[in-house]
């Protein structure tokens, strides 16, 4: 080969050898730019905190937790830890749900922490975990296995007029299988199914983010916070065929370590316990009675008088949705007869970058932007519910991206 050749093949391999580093380096410098940014919005996904009340005329709210595990079953925390934790942080109740665990139950773990309102549960699981339930009631449920499948265990629930919710919706087997017109209704929203599926290669970033902040301030989990798209639409099928009651839950277990040099559990409880609340509605006022207030509680969730509140953003606490028609009014949860018309009303309990909508059987009919009284008169029959979200401006763009903030239950209105 000539030497021309030979120094020109050499040129042009250290030209591409340049041209490889340069796009490396670039590459380098863009994934360390989304980190970083990432990292930021994690920052700026805050909680605000509203110390003033909000008054809700004639009705009471209570907000708690549900779904959470301890040692029991699949969590590494004991009832008295957890307990204590739920009262500090001011929970009015707050419901155990141990998988295929019937032994807090059997242990009478029902009383009162504090002011928080214990209450044992059970999430019945498949052998496969494809089918989750979570039973709230008075019986002692019957377990999946041993010759017990997972339909026998709902419908026996089911005859004892338990409480039977859908759990961690977006499983697409539940979807298919499922008998629903046995169940009160399903998780809204679970958080510990929404975080782990967020691991997908263009959310990496924001799982990475949060957890970059999180060893110093947990409200980071905030950023992985995103509205419940496929369970809502689930949700707004399940009410047009029927009633269907919604709630939101944390799914505490506390069995992700994530980097074990750094000796946390993420998520851990205490970082979950402010993060998604249910937030019932009643005219009857809790009064310190653990069964008194624990049949307000179940009858309201029976009922669908909640709605779902993500409280690491700001407490939701003074949301009210209700519906008047003639002399008639109701709140979420309830069904309403139209005599002409009726009016809609929905109580924000803050308005600073928050966005208001009303759904009619799926549907967006009203949208609202920092208003906190709204009326909306109606004439159609359907079932109307209601959902805010809190706007953050994060980075690169400085533009504001939405999250959920409340999502409540429908009202039933018919001619």
């Amino acid at each position: 080969m000539q030497p021309g050749r030979r120094r020109q093949i050499r040129s042009n391999i250290r030209s591409e050898n340049t041209v490889a580093k340069g796009v490396l380096k670039i590459l380098v410098a863009l994934i360390v730019a989304i980190y970083v940014v990432s990292v930021i919005n994690a920052l700026l996904s805050y909680r605000i905190e509203r110390w003033t009340g909000i008054y809700a005329g004639k009705y009471f709210e209570y907000s708690g937790v549900i779904n959470i595990q301890t040692q029991y079953s699949t969590g590494t925390a004991t009832y008295f830890q957890i307990e204590k934790m739920c009262d500090s942080h001011s929970l009015d109740f707050a419901i155990f749900t141990d998988v295929n665990s019937i032994r807090p139950m059997d242990k009478g773990y029902s009383h009162r922490y504090g002011m928080t309102l214990v209450v044992p549960a059970i999430e019945i699981v498949s052998k496969d975990k494809h089918e989750r339930f979570l039973v709230i009631g008075d019986s002692i449920p019957i377990l999946p296995g041993n010759g017990v499948s997972i339909d026998s265990a709902v419908n026996y629930a089911v005859s004892k007029r338990d409480l039977v919710f859908l759990a961690q919706p977006i499983t697409q087997s539940v979807f298919s299988n499922v008998v629903t017109d046995k169940i009160t209704g399903m998780e809204l929203y679970n958080f510990d199914q929404a975080w782990r599926r967020s691991l997908t290669f263009f959310q990496i970033n924001k799982f990475l983010g949060a957890y970059s902040v999180y060893g110093f301030n947990t409200k980071a989990l905030n950023y992985l916070l995103a509205y419940p798209n496929r369970s809502m639409k689930y949700f707004d099928q399940l009410n047009q065929r029927q009633k269907a009651v919604g709630i939101g839950s944390i799914g505490a277990n506390n069995n992700t370590s994530i980097g074990k040099r750094s000796g946390w559990h993420f998520p851990n409880y205490e970082s979950l316990l402010p993060l998604v609340h249910t937030v019932i509605v009643t005219k009857v006022p809790f009064n310190a009675v653990y069964q008194h207030d624990r049949r307000i509680l179940i009858e309201a969730l029976k009922n669908g008088n909640d709605y779902v509140a993500f409280s690491g953003l700001e407490h939701g606490r003074g949301f009210l949705f209700t519906a008047r028609s003639d002399t008639n009014e109701v709140v979420m949860g309830d069904s309403l007869r139209l005599w002409g018309d009726a009016v809609l009303n929905v109580i924000v309990p803050d308005t600073d970058n928050v966005e208001a909508q009303v759904v009619r059987d799926g549907k967006v009919i009203a949208t609202y932007n920092d208003k906190s009284d709204i009326n909306l008169p109606i004439r159609d029959p359907g079932q109307y519910r209601v959902q805010v979200f809190q706007k953050r401006t994060l980075l690169p763009f400085f533009n504001k991206r939405k999250f959920p903030w409340i999502l409540s239950n429908p009202i039933y209105i018919f001619k």
